[in-house]
């Protein structure tokens, strides 16, 4: 099972609602990327693209130089992405920084 990565302003994202990131502000920081969309489970995907379940929160990526689809998750005041490697690491700190918070692995280790 893929490693979830996730974006937050606590130490470890169990401690999340220490400082939450609310789905206002995710949705003001989506709104301004390009590449970045939600994701309401209407439209058409990528044939080859399985989509999660929708909520709320729910953006795609579409940057990626590999895959057609990066999912981004808001849930209980973070954000988190199942699989991890280089460009999804520096599309997440330009998410971070831009929400100023961190990126974190499940025991606070950061990247």
């Amino acid at each position: 099972m893929p490693q979830k990565i996730y974006i937050s302003r606590a130490d470890r994202p169990d401690n999340a609602s220490d400082d939450p990131i609310t789905l206002d502000e995710w949705k003001r920081v989506v709104y301004d990327i390009e590449d970045i969309q939600f994701y309401d489970g209407e439209g058409s995907l990528p044939p080859n693209v399985s989509p999660p379940t929708p909520s709320e929160g729910l953006a795609r990526w579409t940057g990626h130089p590999f895959f057609e689809a990066i999912w981004f998750n808001h849930d209980d005041g973070i954000i988190y992405v199942e699989g991890f490697d280089a460009y999804v690491n520096m599309r997440m700190r330009v998410l971070a920084n831009r929400l100023n918070a961190r990126v974190v692995d499940e025991n606070g280790r950061r990247f």
